[in-house]
């Protein structure tokens, strides 16, 4: 009987690996889009990247629903001077197959009215989904700026 729960266990390990291994390799591939589009300025390339219903709580305001919401949140974020991203992953996790949470850091790069350029740094808390096309969503997002 020992034999065969150390079977059990071991069969799990290998399972749980992969699904990390998958939402690390989803979430890579999330954040360089995210990039590239924050980078383009094109809030409707960014958000098709997260999912149909999604929500985003951003700082100071109230939670944002679905992908078009979050469209004209990001258009509004450009319209203001953001222009530049940098992401960091600092933990992700597999949930379950096809959800993943990650804990992240960033800066945002905004240009002021005068020119000048300041640098916004945050963390956040994202919840993912792998929909059935394969790509990991952003579903859940929530950021905040910390005070340097």
């Amino acid at each position: 009987m020992e034999t065969q729960e150390l079977v059990k266990n071991q069969s799990n390990v290998a399972p749980s690996a992969e699904r990390d291994n998958l939402a690390k390799e989803g979430i890579r591939r999330f954040n360089e889009s995210v990039t590239i589009a924050f980078r383009n300025q094109d809030a409707a390339a960014m958000a098709s990247l997260w999912t149909e219903n999604a929500r985003v709580l951003p700082p100071g305001q109230e939670m944002i629903t679905g992908r078009a919401a979050v469209q004209a949140f990001w258009q509004s974020g450009f319209d203001q001077g953001a222009y530049d991203l940098v992401l960091q992953s600092a933990e992700i996790k597999s949930l379950e197959d096809g959800v993943a949470y990650e804990i992240g850091l960033n800066v945002v790069r905004v240009r002021m009215a005068d020119g000048s350029s300041i640098d916004v740094a945050g963390k956040s808390l994202c919840v993912f989904r792998r929909e059935s096309d394969g790509v990991w969503r952003a579903d859940v997002d929530i950021f905040n700026a910390v005070n340097s």
